[in-house]
């Protein structure tokens, strides 16, 4: 064993100090921080957490002590077993490995006031995010033990979650979709982890059939990929790597989405349901809209001018791509009709809201894009933040009629 995974060992040990020595833990760190250079980021990383804690408590703001603790086994025990594996495996370990040291590290540092569903909810997201950050950080020592510690803190607040079992099953459910898709080579590893996060999030906030709405568009988008790749692959303009999707698509194209459930587990509102709906609508009309499209026979017109222009090109539409697009959001809304989400209106605000924030994607595309101040990922996440509104403001008019 090398001499820097030792010293990752021995931080990790120290988590067994935390109830006791508290902020004082950074007196071991610091002895760790000078004798092992390459652990250095890391032992500065960790202190930096134990300093905010009780900074934070000044404000009235707190930091959980048991955060903390989960950070400390994500960045140091679950990374060694990670390199042994393949991305996809060794990510699978990573999660084993925080769940399994990382739930008695918060049972005891928690002292009995956490439900063993919350600790076990904290331990799988920080296990997921702490992959996650570990694959795709160039920085890991820093973005993993800080991000994973942000993302539990994040949802360390007082919400109802279901037992233990169910949470287990949720889990499992999106592992399993995720690898199949892996497998389909319809995804990576990062996006696997990615779906993961979106899918365990959005059924604990706001139920399975939110998230089967999001399932229909990962779905319908890694099948349409694959629509007529020959032809857009000879044009230039197919999907890279196949048409296998990153995380960065995932999260450009669910994050809105995401955000959407999260609201509406906290606070019940119908307004959440119809954005969610329209934003996800337009995720997948975009999405049609753009692999259906783009084989058409007939050529693209810029959106803001109307003149035609070269297949692939940002903001060049086609008859066939804004049927598609049409398509596509209709689809949504009939699954969220049919799933009982909405009533018939919901298939009204998924085809107007998906439509419209299509077409937005395209104008963003054409302007934004080509002078290249938004990515490709960043106009979908406009996008769908713009359907999302279209959604609201639908669900406020629907109220006043």
């Amino acid at each position: 064993m090398e001499r820097e995974d030792i010293a990752r060992m021995a931080i990790g040990l120290m988590v067994l100090l935390l109830p006791y020595a508290g902020a004082f833990t950074i007196l071991p760190l610091a002895v760790v921080f000078f004798l092992d250079r390459g652990s250095r980021l890391l032992c500065a990383s960790l202190v930096l957490l134990l300093i905010m804690r009780p900074a934070l408590s000044l404000t009235d703001t707190n930091l959980p002590l048991y955060v903390i603790a989960i950070s400390f086994v994500a960045s140091t025990f679950a990374p060694l077993a990670f390199r042994k594996f393949d991305s996809l495996a060794g990510s699978i370990m990573y999660l084993l490995i925080n769940v399994g040291l990382g739930y008695p590290v918060a049972s005891l540092i928690s002292g009995g006031s956490l439900s063993s569903e919350r600790i076990l909810f904290l331990v799988i997201l920080g296990g997921l995010s702490g992959a996650f950050l570990h694959h795709v950080s160039k920085e890991r020592d820093f973005t993993v033990p800080f991000g994973t510690a942000m993302v539990m803190w994040l949802f360390s607040f007082d919400y109802p979650l279901p037992e233990l079992q169910r949470i287990l099953l949720i889990c499992i459910f999106a592992l399993v979709l995720g690898i199949g898709a892996y497998f389909a080579k319809a995804a990576d590893s990062d996006a696997v982890l990615s779906e993961t996060i979106v899918c365990l999030l959005v059924i604990l906030f706001a139920g399975l059939s939110w998230f089967i709405l999001l399932l229909a568009f990962y779905l319908l988008g890694g099948a349409f990929t694959r629509y007529g790749y020959s032809h857009k692959n000879k044009l230039g303009i197919a999907q890279s790597h196949g048409g296998v999707r990153g995380y960065k698509n995932v999260y450009s194209n669910s994050l809105v989405p995401l955000a959407l459930a999260i609201c509406y587990g906290v606070y019940h509102n119908d307004v959440f349901i119809f954005a969610f709906i329209a934003s996800v609508a337009t995720a997948n009309g975009d999405t049609l809209a753009s692999e259906i499209g783009e084989t058409s026979r007939s050529k693209p017109r810029m959106i803001t001018t109307l003149k035609e222009t070269e297949p692939g090109v940002d903001g060049g539409v086609t008859p066939l791509g804004e049927a598609a697009s049409l398509a596509g959001a209709i689809i949504i809304g009939l699954l969220a009709t049919g799933m009982g989400m909405v009533g018939v209106s919901g298939i009204v605000v998924a085809a107007i809201g998906g439509f419209l924030g299509t077409n937005f994607d395209s104008l963003l595309g054409a302007t934004l894009q080509s002078r290249g101040i938004l990515s490709n990922n960043g106009v979908n996440l406009v996008a769908t933040a713009f359907g999302a509104l279209v959604g609201g403001a639908l669900w406020y008019i629907l109220q006043i009629i």
